[in-house]
């Protein structure tokens, strides 16, 4: 249920940025990935370069994933309380 909510809210953000808001975001956040692959030693077109690509590109996906999470467990209970049906042992 947790991970419903969490994609739900990331997708209500979305829709918040215009496409060419988000186009410009994503350019910027790859410049700024390929500059940081060839700060490590990384030479554009190489599998060590995809790689690393891949790894930051996976490492923001946690950190998005981990708030969402954290955004999610700090919302208020409902008002019918943080438990409505039977309980969990049932």
């Amino acid at each position: 249920m947790r991970k419903w909510l969490a994609v739900a809210m990331l997708l209500t953000l979305a829709a918040c940025v215009s496409p060419e808001e988000q186009a410009a975001a994503d350019a910027a956040q790859r410049h700024a990935d390929e500059q940081e692959c060839q700060s490590l030693g990384f030479k554009p077109g190489s599998n060590g370069f995809g790689n690393c690509m891949l790894k930051l590109k996976e490492i923001r996906a946690q950190e998005d994933n981990t708030r969402a999470i954290d955004r999610a467990n700090t919302m208020p209970p409902p008002w019918w309380g943080p438990r409505y049906g039977p309980p969990y042992w049932w």
